[in-house]
């Protein structure tokens, strides 16, 4: 099994192949090949990325909250 690795930036678990250790203010810590390529990348593109990244993190977020919701329904009944 591919050890899978937790990327800072993105907030996603990748394979470890993909990770690379990435200096940080508060010390290194583990981003992805795609979001390290994305920064090095024009004005443009870059806001791109980060648009799209913000919008997968919504909906996971939504995901999950209303898996809870479900949950709770679920255990009042």
């Amino acid at each position: 099994m591919t050890e899978m690795l937790f990327c800072y930036c993105c907030r996603v678990h990748h394979p470890k192949e993909e990770m690379r250790l990435f200096r940080t203010r508060q010390g290194y810590r583990w981003r992805c090949l795609r979001s390290i390529e994305a920064a090095s990348r024009n004005h443009g593109e870059r806001d791109a990325f980060g648009q799209q990244q913000t919008a997968l993190n919504r909906e996971i977020s939504r995901r999950a909250a209303e898996h809870n919701w479900r949950l709770r329904q679920i255990a009042e009944t």
